[in-house]
């Protein structure tokens, strides 16, 4: 027991120079898409983003991020992609570039060139995420599924119309990231786990799927995130909830929240 101990303590002595480090301090926020491209499962339209008083109100948001410096800004594009980005951003710092709508270029791009970033990070993955296998099956055999995705896309459609109507760019953002708000979301995504429960596994399979993408984003964040780094990453809303959980979890990372600068 008395070597046990004793090597336990060697070990701890070994690792808390590491754990000692000045953490990462990472921020995700989740946004709604700017150029909606409707590839989401409830598809909303949003306020054109590329008029005067939009223009305005995006930014207000970017004076509030500047306020965290990020020293790495990090978007939802693929991985893959980062030389297109690379290339992209180069000709937007250089004048030869005008960026359209997306929140990765009005966000991302115009924040990053502020703060004077020689890159913005792409860490998004490709990922399955079956919806038409949990809903053939649901309208097979859960009919209580069925009518509650319904109620869910008609609350969903009806308030983001009113938010896009009446509450700015940054009003929006600071509400898709209360953290009340992010749980809920996420609820909704594990509720589909017991579609196809024991007949198939539906439901199972994509929310693995959606949690496998998730986690291949974190491992780039991780990856940026090295001691003494400030991190924000601009995701799609649905994406928080993992990104945090993970944040939150992982040693050497301290999760930043939105709404202390929005």
């Amino acid at each position: 027991m008395t070597n046990l101990l004793l090597s336990g303590l060697a070990l701890l002595a070994l690792t808390a120079p590491a754990y000692a480090q000045q953490p990462a301090r990472v921020m995700v926020l989740g946004t709604y898409h700017f150029a909606n491209p409707g590839l989401d499962i409830v598809n909303t339209p949003a306020a054109d983003v590329m008029t005067a008083e939009k223009q305005a109100e995006i930014a207000a948001v970017l004076d509030a991020l500047a306020a965290f410096a990020p020293t790495r800004v990090a978007v939802e594009v693929r991985a893959e992609r980062q030389s297109w980005l690379d290339s992209l951003y180069v000709e937007y710092r250089a004048g030869r570039h005008e960026l359209g709508p997306n929140e990765v270029f009005q966000l991302g791009f115009r924040l990053a060139a502020r703060l004077g970033s020689e890159r913005v990070y792409a860490v998004d993955h490709r990922g399955d995420f079956p919806f038409g296998a949990v809903m053939a099956h649901a309208e097979a055999h859960d009919p209580a599924f069925v009518a509650h995705f319904g109620q869910l896309a008609g609350r969903l459609a009806a308030e983001n119309d009113s938010l896009q109507r009446t509450a700015t760019v940054g009003e929006i953002l600071r509400y898709l990231n209360e953290p009340g708000y992010v749980a809920w979301g996420h609820a909704e995504y594990v509720r589909m786990a017991a579609v196809g429960a024991g007949d198939g596994y539906a439901g199972s399979d994509l929310l693995a799927a959606w949690y496998a993408r998730n986690i291949r984003i974190f491992a780039d964040l991780a990856r940026l995130a090295g001691p003494g780094e400030r991190v924000l990453a601009i995701v799609g809303a649905g994406h928080a909830a993992i990104l945090r959980e993970l944040i939150e979890s992982a040693r050497g990372m301290e999760l930043v929240e939105p709404a202390e600068y929005l």
